[in-house]
């Protein structure tokens, strides 16, 4: 995807998005425990933390942007950063997390929504977009 507007962050939200954990799901659980290992995860729980901990991140970012025109992103120890967030979910059921997943990608859409017009032509946010949702999805794409 090159170009980044509201309809295509909205599309991939409830579209590739909505539609990750049914298709993994629908992996055979063999396919299911090969997928998370190339992932280098355990479980899908874990995955889904990663993917929620960064779209967090995202979602704090273009907030920062819109007030500060300065605001760049924070240098992140992406490891780390990826390991506390699987830290914290280390007792949380795959249900529950895929609660968490559903419920963060449903705050993602209606921030989307709530974004002026102005703040689908700033770069910073544009870019905070592909790395959260396109970048992601690539990185993360089920087979």
């Amino acid at each position: 995807m090159d170009t980044i507007t509201r309809q295509s962050v909205l599309d991939l939200l409830v579209g590739d998005w909505a539609d990750y954990v049914p298709h993994f799901q629908a992996l055979s659980p063999a396919a299911q425990t090969v997928f998370l290992q190339q992932q280098g995860y355990k479980r899908l729980a874990d995955l889904l933390a990663h993917i929620v901990a960064w779209w967090q991140i995202g979602m704090d970012s273009i907030q920062r942007y819109q007030i500060d025109p300065a605001a760049r992103q924070p240098e992140i120890d992406i490891d780390s950063f990826n390991a506390r967030a699987v830290e914290q979910v280390r007792n949380v059921s795959g249900i529950e997390e895929i609660l968490v997943f559903e419920e963060v990608r449903r705050k993602f859409i209606d921030f989307t929504r709530q974004l002026s017009d102005d703040d689908f032509k700033d770069e910073r946010i544009l870019t905070q977009y592909k790395w959260e949702l396109v970048n992601h999805l690539e990185d993360h794409h089920i087979k």
